[in-house]
């Protein structure tokens, strides 16, 4: 989707036609990209409507830009912005989104550069067997004295769990669940996220907030998997 520079900063007269009361996003200009800029995006509710920017920084995508107009698309301006008004803007639900169309696009140009063909699948589910499961099965003929080496299926899953747990919409407590999934303690969980984006399983995340997206490893070991299922 493409829309004009000069667009971007449009008045309700001239609204561009990628603006709308769902979310949408335009792809930043080369030169913004470079700047860091991953996206612009443009969202409505009852009452308001907001375009803004978002870049990614060393703790992942961040807000950089937020307009905040009262009243609806296409309606005509309301009488101000208050702190009420201000309040319903779904800052991180907003995020959220972004998050899973870059990732997307991501997603995308790994699968064309390894050759694979269509787009690689972005559906993330919480892990159905536990650790234990997934270790054995991930070295089942090695015997594992002492305490073994966490495998990259293991990570793999900890990274999709994790991402399916704190996607938009879910409520708070992403590490709590997972690890009941993996059947391993909270605080265990916890280091293994922190793990995951160490080695690029995830990408960067803020201090203090759910949520990830896919880092480069395991967009990477999605675009094989699907390069690997279609030469079967």
């Amino acid at each position: 989707m493409t829309t004009p520079q000069s667009d971007r900063h449009a008045d309700r007269h001239n609204e561009p036609a990628w603006m709308h009361p769902l979310t949408s996003f335009q792809e930043p200009a080369p030169e913004e990209e470079e700047a860091g800029i991953v996206a612009h995006f443009a969202k409505g509710g009852e009452g308001w409507r907001a375009t803004g920017t978002v870049a990614r920084s060393s703790h992942g995508l961040v807000i950089t830009r937020l307009v905040v107009v009262p009243g609806a698309w296409g309606e005509p301006v309301g009488a101000s912005v208050t702190s009420r008004l201000l309040r319903d803007i779904p800052v991180g639900s907003i995020l959220d989104e972004v998050r899973h169309w870059v990732a997307t696009k991501e997603w995308i140009t790994a699968a064309d550069e390894q050759g694979v063909p269509g787009p690689v699948s972005m559906e993330f589910v919480t892990p159905s067997r536990t650790a234990d499961q997934i270790i054995a099965a991930s070295s089942p003929d090695k015997p594992s004295p002492g305490r073994a080496a966490l495998p990259d299926e293991l990570m793999q899953a900890v990274a999709e769990g994790y991402i399916a747990e704190s996607a938009a919409g879910m409520p708070r407590g992403a590490v709590k669940r997972l690890a009941a999934a993996l059947d391993r303690p909270e605080q265990t969980v916890s280091r293994w996220v922190v793990r995951a984006r160490k080695e690029g399983w995830l990408g960067p995340g803020a201090a203090g907030r759910e949520g990830a997206e896919p880092g480069i490893k395991l967009i990477a070991a999605r675009a094989t998997r699907r390069d690997d299922a279609s030469s079967e």
